[in-house]
């Protein structure tokens, strides 16, 4: 009892850390999804990246998700090719073939997939809505939450009092 007590008050249980699920992480974050219209010109789509201090944006059109902005699309998209951000719409520099993840993906599973597939921002969809988006800072801050409880129960068997 006692020691269920300690390792409680430490970190989290065991269930929560070690088989989270992407809607674990989605419970903390703050801040909701950024995104913007399709027809949106880039400058604009920037500087929503820039004021929200955000890598990407989701792309929407009627409501639907239809794509991902991100700076890695406006460097080798935009500014590589020399075009005129004033005048492209993000529909022309969005990254439009995006994997997306249902909201009960395992954390183990989602990192997985974007390490394989080297991306940074995952949409996570409920019911077809898009309800988040899973970014590579998250994922490493789970796995840090993860080893930190790990240490904490080594710590809590070799060294109880």
């Amino acid at each position: 009892m006692e020691i269920a007590e300690k390792s409680k008050s430490r970190v989290d249980s065991a269930v929560d850390v070690l088989s989270g699920k992407l809607k674990d992480i989605l419970a903390q974050k703050e801040k909701g999804v950024i995104q913007v219209d399709s027809d949106c010109i880039v400058v604009e789509a920037a500087r929503k990246m820039r004021d929200n201090k955000v890598g990407a944006l989701m792309v929407m059109e009627n409501g639907e998700l239809v794509g991902i902005f991100t700076e890695r699309d406006l460097m080798s998209r935009v500014v590589a090719e020399r075009l005129d951000p004033e005048k492209v719409k993000v529909s022309a520099a969005m990254t439009s073939s995006i994997a997306t993840v249902p909201l009960e993906t395992p954390i183990r599973e989602a990192a997985n997939l974007m390490s394989q597939n080297r991306i940074r921002h995952l949409p996570v969809l409920q019911d077809g809505n898009l309800c988040g988006v899973i970014s590579a800072g998250d994922i490493f801050a789970w796995k840090l939450r993860e080893q930190e409880f790990t240490l904490h129960q080594l710590e809590d068997y070799f060294f109880k009092t």
